[in-house]
């Protein structure tokens, strides 16, 4: 098959969902299929001599936001960033033939019609949100097939779009996101004088609940935090956590890349995820568990289908920081109990979100849209 994957982030920020697309691409390409991958014009990259790199310039939604009747939505401007990519990529992809083009976000609802109706291509939907828009609705006869990252998030979809939809987990590197032996040296500069030592990865934004964590830091006097990525609440977490007085315990790395992840890790006791909304999934508690690292996170939409409460670790209620303080704590307290919900976390993610697993699903629902 010939398949166009079609995101403009991909090739222009960092994240969970830019990183599926890009292991997608991979695999599909692995199993002999013709993959060319559709982005905006940044600086994301990964090497892939079979996957095809497509990228185009676009208006970013914070130019637009100069508007200020733009600016009161944020979809909105997010809606227009896209269209402003497909008009310098729509001449390729209606030229390329394809026979699927997959989308991620509601944004690219138009694109993929237009491909759609005028391309002979079938357009499928990989949901890992909602990023819903007025007037998307009306694209959703156009939506050949659609499969979500997790029940959860199906349940959403289904809601909106009234359309049938599955579920296919997303999947992770089992390969790179492995157990390693702790470098010493490492945990020396991080923890030191064998401090516990607490682990989150991802985007540093309000919704990830990291107010909250570090309030739970506050309660926690012994621990230290390392927080991997970047984002624009990084400023005001910095300040968060000097004025809690915390700010020597907590490390903030900045963007970290997904091979050094591994490392970090490894040489941590417990990942912490604390979201407060938005999570239809969450690839780093996956990536986490598949380490061997007990998780805490929140007990908050695709995270209960991820994190098994009680056994690959503990579930917390969103936006409270006693609560999250008093988990990590147990965790902390009891060493074998890490490393009995670590081996099972290891365990359950292998046997859930391997890619042979995720592509064999997807390959099924392309199949079933082209009538194969």
């Amino acid at each position: 098959m010939k398949i166009a994957l079609y995101n403009l982030t991909t090739t222009t920020k960092l994240g969970g969902v830019e990183s599926i697309v890009w292991d997608v691409g991979q695999k599909l390409a692995e199993r002999g299929h013709d993959v060319i991958l559709f982005g905006g014009k940044g600086k994301i990259y990964r090497n892939s001599s079979s996957v095809q790199v497509r990228r185009y310039p676009y208006i970013a939604r914070e130019t637009w936001g100069r508007m200020p009747l733009l600016r009161k939505s944020l979809n909105l401007l997010k809606l227009l960033e896209r269209l402003s990519m497909a008009a310098s990529a729509l001449p390729d992809l209606m030229a390329g033939k394809f026979d699927i083009v997959q989308v991620v976000k509601p944004y690219d609802f138009p694109v993929g019609a237009h491909v759609r109706y005028y391309g002979g291509a079938r357009m499928v939907y990989n949901s890992h949100g909602t990023d819903f828009f007025p007037g998307d609705i009306l694209f959703r006869r156009s939506i050949d097939g659609a499969f979500a990252c997790s029940r959860y998030n199906a349940t959403m979809v289904e809601a909106r779009y009234h359309i049938p939809i599955g579920v296919s987990y997303n999947g992770y590197d089992a390969e790179l996101f492995r157990p390693l032996p702790p470098d010493p040296a490492l945990r020396a500069r991080y923890a030191p004088d064998g401090a516990p030592l607490l682990l989150y990865a991802g985007r540093l934004v309000t919704f990830k609940g990291l107010d909250h964590l570090l309030d739970a830091m506050a309660l926690l006097p012994h621990a230290h935090l390392l927080l991997a990525g970047e984002g624009p609440h990084h400023a005001n977490l910095e300040a968060r956590a000097a004025r809690l007085g915390i700010a020597d315990r907590v490390r903030f790395l900045g963007p970290v890349p997904h091979t050094d992840l591994p490392g970090l890790h490894a040489i941590s006791d417990v990942f912490v995820m604390p979201s407060t909304d938005h999570e239809t999934f969450c690839l780093a508690a996956c990536e986490a568990m598949s380490c061997a690292r007990p998780v805490i996170a929140s007990d908050i939409g695709g995270l209960v289908e991820v994190v098994r409460d009680g056994e690959t670790g503990l579930l917390a209620p969103p936006a409270d920081s006693a609560a999250l303080a008093a988990g990590i704590g147990a965790l902390l307290g009891d060493a074998a109990l890490r490393v009995r919900m670590g081996a099972a976390g290891r365990e359950w993610t292998l046997g859930m979100f391997t890619w042979e697993q995720v592509i064999a699903r997807m390959l099924a629902c392309y199949e079933q849209v082209l009538g194969v």
